[in-house]
């Protein structure tokens, strides 16, 4: 018998890049009525390799998925997507029991996903405050050993590799970052920097960036504003 799973990962398989939306009608085309809305959603939450929650909420559920940057779904792919630096440690004390209600898992992802791309823009758009002379370059850069969040350039002309975690860093992301800094000095004969951005650093992940050359610790924060909205618009 078919699964929701398995439906999912034949229709992405055979149509690599397609959008929710894509894999919603395929899913109404080819299993009419078979399962809810929010049952489909709740499967493009908890199998997206990429999706850090997903692991606390939907833990039971096969991590095949990768979710881009626009917002199109893949086949999980370590040579292409990157190693999975997502996945919380196995004896991660933050992990919590999962969730089965529809509406909140929706809410979840429209979060999860809003609040990683509203961070990414905002840094993209600010990158003179966070060193002066900062230069974007190019965003979502695919080489060889997976995708760069950011490239930008220093006041000296000097490369520098930006990525970006939304929540507290793993100590993977330094593993992740080191790769990409190794690459780019072979690739360019010179070593660059790197920044890696999270809204916070445990004692084991500072341990690790200390051994890595040129690597800086960023922690950003969230801030609210509150307009006023007329009733009459």
């Amino acid at each position: 018998m078919t699964t929701m799973a398995g439906a999912i990962r034949h229709f992405v398989e055979s149509s690599p890049g397609v959008t929710s939306r894509e894999i919603r009608d395929h899913i109404n085309s080819a299993y009419p009525k078979k399962w809810t809305p929010g049952t489909l959603n709740a499967h493009l939450y908890g199998c997206a390799v990429n999706q850090p929650k997903a692991y606390q909420h939907q833990k039971s559920a096969e991590k095949f998925l990768y979710r881009s940057e626009d917002g199109r779904f893949h086949i999980y792919d370590e040579n292409k997507h990157g190693p999975n630096v997502w996945a919380p440690a196995v004896d991660d004390p933050t992990t919590t029991g999962e969730l089965d209600n529809e509406d909140t898992i929706e809410q979840l992802i429209e979060t999860s996903i809003s609040l990683e791309r509203d961070v990414e823009e905002h840094l993209i758009r600010n990158l003179d405050a966070l060193e002066k002379g900062l230069r974007f370059v190019e965003r979502q850069v695919v080489i060889d050993i997976g995708r760069v969040d950011i490239l930008a350039q220093d006041a000296t002309g000097r490369r520098v590799v930006i990525e970006l975690k939304v929540g507290e860093a793993k100590d993977a992301a330094v593993g992740q970052i080191a790769r990409y800094l190794g690459w780019y000095a072979r690739q360019d004969g010179k070593p660059p920097r790197g920044m890696l951005i999270a809204s916070d650093f445990p004692e084991p992940v500072r341990y690790a960036a200390e051994a890595v050359t040129a690597l800086s610790l960023v922690r950003y924060r969230v801030q609210f504003a509150f307009d006023s909205v007329a009733i009459d618009d």
